[in-house]
């Protein structure tokens, strides 16, 4: 059998197993009943999917692929498995028995999908710069297509692959606590943001890693206004799921430091905790170098913004207090 190359793997590891089972073998998966966003495997129901993992409860089996399922659900090895996610076999053995259909009125599938834009990004552009981000890293996001207003006027960050072909999405309220991610994202191709200067050799070896878009762009923001020089890499999970994370690591091998920039609340904490273990545990990143960079101020990096815009207004009303007299 003729050797795997690093990109065959790197293809195979990215993809979602929600993803594969819908185009191969669609009547082998069912959304679950009063459930959103999880689905379950007719051959196996305990088997559920959700948020670009998936664990079967009857075996406490688990992973984050449709790699991962091969290989411990259908008993594939390793490189056929590769193989067959990657098109380059389909030996007849690996077909699955033909699964009932169950639960006929649920809905079928749909396909990932961008939701529909909004004629301009004013209300978008508004509420990020209420909360205190920098205009131009609004402007650029907006510009290089991770960022739009849709019709519902709600911010929509956007993920995308390294053909930037969009898999990702999730969508941030304006005028209200709206968060969801838009329905099939693929967690592995999460919210990012490039250094400026991708040329430069200082920072761009540098990941910082954010729960949410937001704080991504705050802490962007922060650096601009001390002008620290920070240009790394920025990536939002869109949540405390590392799966984001590991796909990220895929695709940017050249990553040498991670810095774990997570809330400083009990979720974040231990979030951050289970993700140095996971790391740690893999051999391609057993060496890096992990540093947890929590909010200076706050919760969250969001936080940190408003403070700092707060303490800069009640000294600018000093000034100008102490200027009349």
């Amino acid at each position: 059998m003729p050797k795997l190359t690093e990109e065959q793997i790197r293809q195979a590891r990215s993809i979602d197993l929600l993803d594969y089972l819908t185009t191969h073998e669609p009547n082998n998966v069912r959304m679950s009943k009063g459930r959103t966003n999880e689905y379950f495997l007719v051959e196996h129901d305990s088997l559920k999917m959700s948020n670009g993992k998936w664990f079967r409860h009857s075996t406490q089996q688990g992973g984050h692929s449709a790699l991962d399922f091969l290989i411990k659900i259908r008993g594939i090895p390793f490189a056929d498995a590769v193989e067959t996610l990657t098109g380059k076999s389909a030996a007849s053995s690996l077909n699955p028995p033909p699964a009932k259909i169950l639960h006929k009125s649920s809905p079928p599938l749909k396909p990932f999908v961008l939701p529909a834009p909004n004629k301009n990004n004013d209300r978008v552009i508004a509420y990020l710069r209420g909360r205190g981000i920098d205009k131009e890293v609004i402007n650029r996001c907006i510009r290089t297509g991770i960022l739009y207003e849709n019709i519902n006027h709600r911010c929509v960050f956007v993920g995308r692959d390294e053909n930037n072909v969009p898999k990702y999405a999730s969508e941030r309220g304006t005028a209200d606590g709206w968060k969801k991610d838009i329905a099939r994202s693929n967690k592995w191709f999460c919210f990012a943001l490039p250094p400026e200067q991708p040329l430069s050799k200082a920072t761009n070896k540098t990941l910082a890693v954010f729960e949410a878009p937001v704080d991504l762009l705050a802490h962007h923001t922060i650096h601009k206004i001390g002008q620290t020089g920070w240009d790394g890499h920025r990536l939002s999970l869109g949540g405390i799921s590392s799966k984001g994370l590991f796909g990220f690591m895929e695709r940017h091998p050249e990553i040498a430091d991670v810095e774990l920039c997570l809330d400083s609340d009990q979720p974040g904490k231990e979030a951050t905790e289970r993700i140095i273990k996971e790391l740690l545990g893999d051999n391609r990143y057993a060496g890096m170098k992990i540093t947890v960079v929590p909010a200076p101020f706050g919760t969250d990096y969001a936080d940190t913004l408003l403070a700092m815009k707060q303490l800069n207004n009640q000294r600018n009303d000093i000034n100008r207090h102490q200027t009349a007299f």
